[in-house]
Parts: structure tokens; C-alpha cells; sequence
């Protein structure tokens, strides 16, 4: 049996940019309490202005952390660290990600490429990775368009990547365009090479956010961050197309006020999908159709804090962290794999959380 993960990485902010009052000092170690999976604060595992996404590799071997700045004369940049004493990452490199606020850095399956994307500037980077983790920048597609929300849709901003479950595509949510931009990635030639007509278009205002793919390889999920909505989409593995079977609302009905999707990620038997509203302070939770792939509502869980930016569902399928950014603490919630839905159990006091990495 797979080790389960015994210890977390916490991206933060760390300064104040406006639209976040960071207040913490790097990436966060955190180990979680085997007896009541509790999570531990350990230490500062690495000094980062503004660390808002991490990644793993795929053979544990390496951490990457974008720095999400955004200032006049700033451009953004991923950070390399070995991890072959997790508890004290040694810092590898540092690489420019050629243009600012990187809110995402992600890998291919394989671990052979690293994917950064910029949400200022409409630029995807990646980067090819060397057996020490090291990386060298292979392509950049500048992306391109705007929606009808004139104050957050004026041009392009993309806001993650993710990969298709045969490690051949990649799709990009871009909350300023309302597309899904979609690729094919080129061994060979080390490339993002545009699909069909090049993206899948949402619907105008919606702000497409992040994506996540059913593990039976049959369905993809998109939670909107402007308009509170979640897209089911029937995934053809041949093709790479998405083709919509149905949009649901993130937020109870009777909800009056301002909220914005975030987060999405489905549970590991396959059979729930959870997404965070910040604003609402919810984990939304749907209950997956097996057939046809449609979702019906389950609960509205509260998170016991403010603006869960990110959240994550822990290899067991047992627990849900949830990264409450503007209340400085993760709240940790019990899953019931029968019906999917969550209870509160307890809470973690971290400054300015925003992403959850889970290791080994």
C-alpha cells in the first residue's frame, strides 16, 4: 500500500499587495498528527516573498514555489528546492517566470516538464527538468483576450494548468478571456501546441478559475470564479475536446452578497466533487453520477474561517484541509466516503494560507 502523507506544505502570502494583507513568512512545514490527522506547525521550510502555489514532483525529489509579485519593475519567478531532507529544503535555483503575479506552478505526470502561469500579462512558461530538478525554459504562449466584467476581464489572466489523466494535454482556465485555452504537449519539439480551434469558450462573465479531471478519465470539472459556477464537462481522451454536459451554481440559493469560486477537486473514489466559495465561506459539496457524470448538491459545509483560497483532500479520502487566507487558519473537516460530507473537527492557526501540498 501507498505511504500516506505525513506532512504538509503551506503556501502563503507574505506582504500586503492590495488584494490580500499577506502576514506570513514563507512556506510553511506542518506535520500531520497520526492519531486525529490533525496538522502540526513545524517551521518555515522556505523564505518566499509571496509563495501562493507549490508543487511536488511526482518523485517527491523536488519542491517548486512561485512568487506571486506584482509591484512596478517586479516579475515573478519559480523557486527550485531538493528535498532530500524534506524538513530543510536546499534551495536549487531560482528562474524568471517572464512576467508578473504567477499564481500557479504545476508538472506533467512524468515530472519531465514544470508549468508556471503568469495571471498578469497572459503568459504560460514551460520549462523542461533535469534529473536534479532543475529547470530551462522550453516555451511561452502569450495568450490573448478579455469578457465583459471590465474590471477583471480587460485582458487575459490565466490562472492555472492541468493535465489531461494521460499526461498528453493541457488546459488552461483563463479568468479574463472566459476560455479554457487546450494543448497538446509536443515531446519532441518541448512545445504547447494549440488544439482544435485552440480553446473551449464558457459562458461570457463566467471566469473560468480551476479545473478538475475524474480519475475514471471520462469527465473534467471547472469552478468559475465571477460568476460562482461549476462546469461538467464529458472528456474525449482521443481528441482532447471538452464538450459541456452541464452548469450548476457554487452558492445556496438563498445566498445574498459577493463570493468568488476558487478551488476544485474531486474526492478519491471518484464519486464526490467539493469546490470553495470565498465569500459564502464554503466548501460546496456534489455527489458525482457514476453514468452520466452530472452532479446534484450534497452540503454547504462552512469552513470556520474567512476566503478559503485553496483546500485539499488528503490520499486517505478521509480528511479536507481548507486554506482560509483572510482568518489565518486551516480548518480540517472529516469526509463520510459514504455520502461525502464533511464535519468540522478542528483548526490549524497558519498566517495568510493559500495552498496545500501534502508529503511524501
Amino acid at each position: 500500500m501507498p505511504r500516506e502523507a505525513s506532512y504538509a506544505f503551506v503556501g502563503t502570502y507574505t506582504r500586503d499587495e492590495g488584494f490580500v494583507n499577506g502576514q506570513a513568512e514563507g512556506v510553511y512545514l506542518l506535520k500531520r498528527n497520526e492519531d486525529d490527522a490533525s496538522l502540526l506547525k513545524q517551521k518555515v521550510a522556505a523564505e518566499v516573498t509571496n509563495p501562493s502555489y507549490l508543487a511536488v514532483s511526482p518523485d517527491r525529489n523536488n519542491l517548486y514555489v512561485v512568487s506571486e509579485v506584482g509591484r512596478e519593475g517586479e516579475i515573478g519567478a519559480v523557486h527550485v528546492y531538493d528535498l532530500s531532507d524534506f524538513r530543510n529544503p536546499v534551495h536549487l535555483q531560482e528562474i524568471s517566470t517572464d512576467a508578473k503575479a504567477p499564481c500557479y506552478v504545476g508538472l506533467d505526470r512524468k515530472g519531465d516538464y514544470v508549468f508556471a502561469v503568469n495571471y498578469a500579462g497572459g503568459v504560460v512558461k514551460m520549462y523542461k527538468r533535469d534529473k536534479k530538478g532543475m529547470l530551462t525554459p522550453v516555451d511561452a504562449v502569450q495568450l490573448h483576450g478579455s469578457g465583459p466584467d471590465k474590471g477583471r476581464q480587460a485582458e487575459s489572466h490565466p490562472h492555472s494548468l492541468f493535465l489531461s489523466p494521460d499526461n498528453r494535454f493541457a488546459y488552461v482556465p483563463d479568468l479574463g478571456s472566459d476560455k479554457i485555452w487546450t494543448f497538446r504537449i509536443d515531446r519532441e519539439q518541448h512545445k504547447l501546441l494549440p488544439l482544435s480551434d485552440g480553446f473551449v469558450a464558457t459562458r461570457p462573465g463566467a471566469g473560468p478559475r480551476h479545473i478538475a479531471f475524474h480519475p475514471n478519465g471520462k469527465y473534467a470539472y471547472l469552478i468559475n470564479e465571477l460568476d460562482n459556477t461549476v462546469n461538467a464537462y464529458a472528456f474525449d481522451s482521443e481528441t482532447g475536446i471538452l464538450s459541456e454536459i452541464q452548469t450548476l451554481s457554487t452558492l445556496p440559493e438563498d445566498f445574498k452578497g459577493t463570493s468568488s469560486g476558487a478551488d476544485i477537486h474531486i474526492h478519491p473514489n471518484g464519486r464526490f466533487l467539493y469546490g470553495s466559495n470565498r465569500g459564502d465561506d464554503s466548501i460546496v459539496v456534489y455527489a458525482i453520477h457514476p453514468e452520466n457524470g452530472k452532479l446534484s448538491v450534497v452540503q454547504f459545509q462552512p469552513v470556520h474561517g474567512k476566503f478559503p483560497r485553496n483546500f485539499a483532500i488528503h490520499p486517505s479520502g478521509k480528511t479536507l484541509y481548507a486554506a482560509n487566507q483572510n482568518s489565518g487558519n486551516i480548518a480540517r473537516f472529516t469526509i463520510d466516503e459514504n455520502t461525502g460530507k464533511l464535519e468540522y473537527a478542528s483548526e490549524t492557526a497558519v498566517n495568510t494560507p493559500v495552498c496545500i501540498k501534502f508529503y511524501p
